[in-house]
């Protein structure tokens, strides 16, 4: 559901069949989730209460989607969410189909004038989204978290070295406005909703698919919000099956670069 900004702000858009829609001031916050861990409901409302606290009066539309989880994501767990925070929406699927296709059908479900994506056990904290969202009010288009130096100090050697190649790449090959495409944190307007749900990829490398077309357009504002780890967090490890895969993903995203 492609959607055209007409004057910013107040939020009104055109739908591309023609069909005027008013979006509503606020803030939905997409959550992808698969097989989440330990007494993450629990997290997921301090967490929610912690920002609807920050943000005040904006609405925040929280939107949690179930990326085909085999475990420990149960209709108790949902009846808990429903109860604990008013108007939750709950996309789940059964197969798992990678990050990029979650946030997607997250934001298809928006309805405020921002979003902002983030993981479900909010790495960076709740402050961060914050952030994101006040670049967005003071005009930009889209907003990426950006991991400093020390984050790399913080890794495991093989993750260390990919995420180093990664941003060599995003830097040298697709010339992308925001060096560090794969932190989990990104906030869009109306023009960048469009262009994250024109993505194809569906695992890690959305983030430099999205990024990647948002530099296209010349005329998007697009910055950065700088995050960092919140204490306790646990970095997982890449399987060669994955990184092959996405190793294919970034080929694509270059080859289109190469065609344009």
């Amino acid at each position: 559901m492609s959607l055209e900004l007409l004057q910013a702000p107040p939020t009104t858009v055109v739908h591309t069949s023609g069909e005027m829609v008013s979006l509503a001031p606020g803030l939905d916050l997409i959550l992808p989730c698969w097989n989440p861990a330990g007494p993450w409901v629990e997290s997921l409302i301090r967490h929610y209460h912690e920002i609807t606290t920050l943000m005040g009066d904006t609405p925040v539309q929280l939107i949690l989607v179930n990326d085909g989880s085999v475990k420990n994501f149960t209709r108790q767990h949902i009846a808990w969410l429903e109860v604990a925070i008013p108007g939750i929406i709950i996309v789940s699927y059964t197969r798992n189909r990678g990050k990029g296709f979650a946030v997607r059908e997250g934001v298809k479900r928006s309805q405020h004038a921002f979003q902002v994506y983030t993981d479900l056990d909010f790495p960076f904290g709740v402050n961060a989204v914050k952030e994101a969202y006040d670049g967005l009010l003071r005009g930009m288009d889209v907003v990426a978290g950006e991991r400093g130096e020390a984050y790399l100090h913080k890794l495991p050697r093989k993750r260390r070295i990919i995420t180093r190649i990664s941003r060599l790449l995003n830097r040298r090959v697709l010339n992308l406005k925001v060096e560090d495409a794969q932190a989990g944190l990104k906030g869009f307007n109306v023009y960048g909703r469009n262009i994250l749900l024109s993505t194809r990829i569906d695992g890690f490398l959305y983030d430099s698919e999205f990024l990647y077309q948002a530099g296209k357009r010349s005329h998007l504002k697009i910055g950065a919000v700088a995050v960092s780890c919140r204490p306790g967090i646990q970095f997982s490890s890449f399987r060669t099956k994955l990184l092959m895969k996405e190793v294919m993903n970034y080929c694509r995203i270059i080859f289109s670069s190469s065609a344009a």
